[in-house]
């Protein structure tokens, strides 16, 4: 078989499949559910209850909306059972949150782990924005491995997207939302419509969203606390020559500040107070210990020149998003159906950071001449006398062969010479800082106003996906057989924001040909980048102010031609065949068993277009990167029997072969399930299978892909947890992960059914997981490799050999500072993952006095072990009731998880109350050495357990507008505005477990039309 030409063919024709879900058919929008036979999610085969062998958690439209967010990403957040979903900022954590592309992430096991579907079909990894909130009619979560029957990805469980398919009529809703200080705004619009056809149904819908940005500084209190200090500023810090008392070089260097570092803080709007903008302007003479203990400079370690990033960050991106859905279905005969299911979205978001990065090549820098016209390291001898050196003629110092300056013959008489400066090496930099904010000053014309650039997640992305399927009943049987197309593309442009490396390198030689608005032509010569701070301060015998007019202020052309923005173009085509048919197979003493059997084919391709800049290895932090391209070809087949054993004991037998061929090869993955149901009021459910997570082509192909983490080394003693660059690429040898899956579980139904309650025990054992090696990862190997080669960790001359020698993947300044570091993606991952779940739902009913309905959810982590394979203990231990920081793949683990609710009916009133409580966790930040200043600044080694309370109330108008209904919604999330307690770490705040937002008002209107 072809496969190319099965998928044209099937695209040409229109063929479309059978719907891997049936969906809960309406009478009307306002009548209330009927159930009829369905496909449950986790199940190929059509039946007539919901009654699974899987832990299956269904959430309501009602429950949708009682979640009061416009983001459908917050709804899965906030399950008990989900941890590690990223739905705020923190793009520059160990794990970073960009907060836009809230993905699930069952178990904590990793958004690669679940499996996305929307009725039943593979929908990508990101359903945040896939569908219009409007369309959607229920979400079913399989908390159990399902690889097979659905394939790859499906381990820690299924996200399946039920939508509003026989919806009729039509529906416009407007949803207004903003946190108690008016900081952050969010709006939804959305749109419904449904009608029959001759043969068959239409609906559709639209939506469109809009979020407004929360920065950093607009909760103050989390970025005084935090850690948001970098030692690479600008000013920066530079190798000296240092001099002997008659003015003679004595072949030594000294690492000092540029000597404007701090001068003008008083000049600064924010002054010293990192909770407001426009602070420390021209840097902060103290580094991150200093700055945390409140220690003056130089009392923690060498000179450094502080950068306070804290107010260039966001909580909160800001974002636009549009959504579109039809769906068609028509009968064609009396046994012949087809359906058309057509999405498209589009996604627009924007960020914050820095001016430039901290990390890059200035091991490529050349020496900064003293007759760099903004040097501001004044020639001073051993007492601080200023130098003069011979005139060469032109009134500039002569020099010798060897290029140094040659003293005047009285070097300190001012009438014997030239003055002069020193010859200077970068030690640590950023191109750009907060200079330009001064008076006098300038910034490239692309920064923000306050100063900030573009952050990590700038992107606009767009997604079009059409479903085309064809479902044939044959006569006289049970059987149906169908076949389906998807055809699904992504394009993801990403801005992003760097240096020049070769204008950097052509400035500060004062080579750098710029054409400024002043001379398109350029005539006017070439022209130095200052770095120093005199390009905002006036500097004299290294002693610096600030007057308004600096001693050479950069030009804006020369700036703009430093700070480059960058596009990065990643189109992700899918496209998939499938064809399945599904009926009775034979009776059996105890019933029928039934069957579904199966074959798919699909096809992924990524293409990644790079930008100019890395294409050409110009990009200061991080280097080359180059344009990609990989696809591949995955062939399937699957089947799964209902097998009914004796009466009330269901047994299910499942399996799937799939074949990526290459270096992943194939993999067989059985699933055996059960239903027991003794008595009418008591089910029991168990299963075990084997699943598997196939590397994805990112991870196997992708190019030299850079970013900034804290990193230590132990090696130099550097512990200030400062940025640095971390560089990965893919892994072509990469084997796939698998797992086995257990649970077990159990329900009861009391009072007539008005009590259920239920628990399940879930287990999940992995195997070779695909793991990111943090650069903490790399330095910490490095150093007991060190070590092991015998070598004496109080020797300098020990560690300068193993620098000179033994380090291909480390990359160091002059002064043997870290800036860069390769990690690799391996296989290197045990994990065993260990979980309780509860849960109980209590109707009550006060007759003429409304009705109640209680529910409670609650995951208790046993378990979460882990060992990375490399012999560090740092690198094995479990992760439960931890943060886990220094663990990619482990997100914050808080043992205990509950959501309480409380339902209310009374005619046309309803109302809810929920409570959501999170346990305390044990804090384990990435980097020892800002968990040691925490605890020094009197931090508690845990966070503290936190209660949020959700409320609303909503009336429905039966006639306020004509005959249609009307209803009005008010309410808020977390109600009494809690936060917990800050901690100096990136942000102050675990943004993956807590909500940085505080209380969120909102306002809701429906109107039928």
């Amino acid at each position: 078989m072809n496969p190319a030409r099965l998928c044209q063919a099937i695209a040409a024709c229109a063929i479309p499949i059978v719907s891997l879900s049936g969906s809960i058919s309406t009478a009307s929008a306002q009548q209330p559910t009927v159930i009829e036979e369905i496909v449950v999610t986790g199940s190929l085969i059509r039946r007539d209850s919901f009654d699974s062998a899987s832990p299956l958690t269904v959430v309501g439209q009602a429950d949708i909306a009682n979640n009061a967010t416009p983001n459908l990403g917050e709804v899965l957040v906030n399950q008990t059972f989900n941890y590690g979903s990223d739905f705020q900022t923190n793009t520059f954590a160990a794990r970073p949150q960009i907060g836009t592309t809230t993905a699930a992430n069952l178990r904590g096991l990793g958004a690669a782990a679940t499996l996305n579907l929307i009725d039943g079909r593979r929908a990508g990894g990101n359903l945040n924005n896939s569908l219009p909130q409007i369309a959607i009619e229920r979400i079913e979560i399989l908390k159990d491995g399902a690889s097979a029957i659905y394939g790859t990805d499906a381990v820690a469980g299924v996200v399946n997207l039920i939508t509003r398919q026989d919806y009729r009529g039509a529906e416009f809703s407007v949803f207004q939302q903003q946190d108690k200080g008016g900081d952050l705004r969010e709006q939804q619009y959305e749109f419904i419509a449904g009608a029959e056809t001759e043969n068959g149904h239409i609906t559709m819908a639209m939506g469109y969203k809009t979020r407004s940005t929360l920065e950093h500084l607009d909760r103050p209190r989390f970025t005084r606390e935090g850690f948001q200090t970098s030692g690479t500023g600008n000013p920066g810090v530079w190798l000296v020559p240092t001099r002997d008392e008659d003015g003679n070089l004595t072949g030594q260097s000294a690492r000092l500040r540029d000597p404007g570092c701090g001068a003008a803080t008083a000049q600064s709007p924010g002054g010293g107070d990192i909770g407001q903008k426009g602070n420390f302007l021209s840097g902060d003479p103290r580094n991150a210990i200093e700055f945390a203990l409140g220690l003056p400079p130089g009392a923690a370690g060498p000179q450094t020149c502080s950068l306070h990033f804290g107010e260039f960050w966001n909580y909160v991106n800001p974002n636009d998003q549009l959504s579109g859905w039809v769906n068609f279905r028509h009968q064609l005969t009396d046994n012949l159906s087809n359906e058309i299911d057509f999405q498209a979205n589009r996604l627009k978001t924007d960020s914050r950071g820095t001016p430039q990065n901290p990390g890059g090549r200035i091991e490529e820098f050349p020496t900064v001449l003293g007759d760099h016209p903004g040097n501001p390291f004044r020639a001073l001898n051993a007492d601080g006398e200023p130098l003069y050196a011979m005139d060469d003629g032109s009134g500039n110092p002569a020099r010798d062969d060897s290029g140094n300056v040659i003293l005047s013959a009285a070097p300190t008489d001012p009438s014997s010479g030239v003055p002069f400066n020193e010859d200077v090496n970068v030690v640590e930099l950023r191109a750009l800082g907060k200079l330009g904010l001064l008076p006098g000053a300038n910034q490239p014309r692309n920064l923000n106003p306050d100063g900030s650039n573009t952050g990590n997640a700038t992107f606009d992305s767009t997604t079009y996906r059409l479903v085309n399927s064809l479902r044939y009943t044959v006569p006289d049987s049970t059987w149906e057989v169908g076949l389906t197309g998807i055809l699904s593309n992504t394009r993801t442009v990403l801005e992003a924001k760097n240096s020049s490396q070769s204008a950097l390198v052509a400035g500060l030689r004062g080579e750098l040909s710029v054409a400024p608005e002043s001379d398109p032509t350029g005539a006017e010569g070439l022209r130095f980048w200052n770095p120093f701070s005199t390009q905002a301060l006036n500097c004299e015998n290294r002693v610096c102010e600030h007057t308004g007019t600096p001693d050479f202020a950069n030009e804006v052309a020369v700036l703009d031609a430093i700070d480059i923005q960058t596009n990065n173009v990643t189109d992700t085509l899918f496209w998939s065949a499938n064809l399945l048919a599904t009926g009775d197979i034979m009776e059996m003493p105890a019933g029928t068993l039934q069957g579904a059997f199966g074959v798919e084919y699909r096809r992924t391709r990524i293409d990644e277009d790079i930008d100019d800049a890395r294409n050409r290895c110009d990009w200061h932090e991080g280097g080359c990167g180059f344009d990609w391209r990989a696809d591949q070809d995955i062939y399937s087949g699957y089947f799964e029997l209902a097998v009914p054993v004796i009466d009330r004991l269901d047994l299910t037998l499942a399996g799937r072969y799939e074949d990526y061929g290459g270096g992943i090869g194939s993999s067989f993955d059985p699933k055996v399930s059960f239903l027991w149901q003794p008595m009418d009021m008591l089910s029991v459910r168990g299963s075990w299978s084997s699943a598997f997570i196939a590397p994805s082509l990112t991870q196997q192909f992708e190019s030299e892909n850079c970013g900034l983490e804290t990193m230590e080394d132990e090696l130099t003693a550097d512990f200030s947890g400062s940025f640095r660059v971390a560089c990965v690429r893919g892994n072509p040898d990469l084997s796939p992960e698998s797992a086995d899956v257990y649970n077990i579980g159990a329900s009861i139904r009391l009072l007539d059914g008005d009590l259920t309650l239920g628990v399940d025990y879930a287990v999940y054992d992995f195997e070779d997981r695909i793991s990111q090696e943090t650069g903490n990862n790399v330095l910490r190997a490095n150093f007991n490799d060190f070590l092991a080669a015998g070598n004496d960790p109080d020797s300098q001359a020990d560690i300068d050999a193993w620098i000179a020698t033994m380090e291909p993947r480390i990359f160091r300044d002059p002064t043997g500072v870290v800036s860069r570091v390769l990690v690799n993606r391996v296989n290197a991952q045990e994990m065993k993952h260990k979980a309780w779940d509860f849960f109980g739902r209590y109707n009550l009913s006060l007759n003429g006095w409304g009705d109640f309905n209680f529910t409670l959810n609650a995951t208790y982590i046993d378990q979460f072990s882990f060992d990375l394979g490399t012999g560090d203990p740092q690198d094995r231990g479990d992760g439960a009731g931890k943060q886990n920081e220094q663990v990619a793949e482990i997100p914050p683990l808080p043992k205990w998880r509950v959501n309480g609710t409380v339902n209310y009916f009374l005619g046309n009133h309803a109302a809810t109350l929920r409570v959501r409580w999170i346990d305390s966790f044990e804090l384990q930040f990435n980097s020892a050495g800002l968990q040691t200043l925490h605890g020094l600044r009197g931090g508690s080694d845990s966070v503290s357990s936190i209660t949020y309370v959700d409320a609303n109330y909503r009336y429905t108008f039966d006639r306020l507008l004509g005959d249609r209904s009307t209803t009005l919604e008010i309410g808020a999330n977390n109600i009494f505005n809690e936060f917990p307690d800050p901690f100096f770490n990136l942000g102050g705040i675990e943004t993956f477990v807590h909500d940085v937002r505080g209380r969120m008002a909102y306002l809701r209107l429906s109107q039928e039309l």
